[in-house]
């Protein structure tokens, strides 16, 4: 296996604990509906925060790596602002988490100076962002939802 397969392996490995915590609220409700709520902030938040720390490695000896640095600390901060969220507001959080993850993806786009050359890992994190976007929408109309 090459290292783009395992990463892309290893990626959608990591979109599982997303779709699981989405469905769940739907399939058994009640208590368990929420924890499942609670989980999929806190491991979005943690991903999230992975998702910062990763610009640190972004090859630029320009003026710019200092700005990725800077960037990703504030990703890393607002993943802990939704961390602190989801055990107050739920709806909140998750929508902050959609608008973290989408906001990344168009970081990484604009900043890492070889992402447009990547073309496969370009395809890959794209269809990652729109799939855990998704599971953000598909929770938040659970919440919203007057027969949950």
């Amino acid at each position: 296996m090459n290292v783009f397969e395992l990463k892309k392996t290893l990626g959608y490995l990591g979109f599982m604990p997303f779709c699981f915590l989405t469905v769940t609220p739907w399939v058994l409700g009640g208590d368990i509906a929420n924890c499942a709520i609670i989980l999929l902030t806190l491991y979005s938040s943690i991903i999230l925060s992975f998702l910062g720390g990763i610009s640190w490695g972004w090859s630029d000896n320009s003026y710019s790596q200092n700005l990725n640095l800077i960037y990703g600390i504030c990703f890393s901060l607002f993943s802990f602002l939704i961390l602190v969220l989801a055990f107050f507001n739920s709806l909140l959080s998750l929508s902050l988490s959609f608008i973290g993850f989408n906001a990344f993806y168009y970081f990484e786009s604009k900043r890492d100076i070889l992402f447009d050359q990547k073309i496969e890992y370009k395809e890959l994190r794209k269809n990652l962002t729109v799939l855990v976007s998704i599971c953000f929408l598909v929770t938040i109309a659970y919440i919203v939802n007057p027969y949950s």
